[in-house]
């Protein structure tokens, strides 16, 4: 099966990142030689890398997103990869992580429905006003015990257990190890059950 990606319109993109993102010391004959490199990689793995992603989402619209977005992420670094070797396991990765990152976006989604489905409950099932001063004093003692947090520290909780992200993603983002970000995770945790005092 053919991959039903429009070549000429990732073409185009790669080229317009290309202009926004290469390097300025390049010469028009390295970018040339890189474009090709990518095309090269491009057109070997994309029916491939298609097919890997297709089958965890099962969604068209959603694995053609996923795929472009992989690509540009390989794009952003044609330069340091060796195509000598394969780029399949490399572009498996990129498609794992987004992926991930789809389907906890796609969940929280459901959840915010859901939510605001069960928010059109009777009048006879809301809970009481007290229940719900007691629920917002406790978020607001949350985020301030948040605010108390070294700065790399709650950047590092927020993109984790606020935003959903993957301890990877985060680690990638902020140029640190998964360890790293898994270590500030659990001493955030620890920091906040002793500011709320719960064991």
């Amino acid at each position: 099966m053919e991959l039903p990606l429009n070549d000429t319109a990732l073409w185009k993109l790669a080229v317009a990142e290309q202009e926004v993102s290469g390097p300025a010391t390049q010469t028009v004959e390295a970018g040339a030689d890189l474009a090709k490199k990518f095309n090269r990689i491009f057109v070997a793995t994309k029916d491939r890398l298609y097919h890997f992603v297709w089958k965890l989402t099962r969604h068209e619209t959603d694995a053609k997103d996923i795929i472009q977005n992989c690509y540009a992420r390989l794009w952003q670094k044609i330069a340091t990869v060796d195509d000598s070797s394969d780029v399949l396991p490399l572009l498996f990765t990129y498609a794992r992580n987004a992926v991930i990152d789809h389907l906890r976006k796609k969940t929280r989604q459901r959840q915010l429905i859901s939510q605001l489905q069960q928010d059109n409950t009777p009048p006879d099932a809301i809970a009481p006003p007290e229940h719900l001063i007691h629920y917002k004093e406790r978020l607001q003692q949350l985020q301030s015990s948040i605010d108390l947090l070294p700065a790399r520290r709650k950047e590092i909780f927020t993109l984790v257990k606020q935003e959903g992200l993957s301890p990877k993603i985060v680690a990638d983002q902020l140029g640190i190890s998964p360890a790293t970000v898994e270590k500030q995770i659990g001493l955030s945790l620890k920091f906040l059950r002793k500011e709320m005092d719960i064991s």
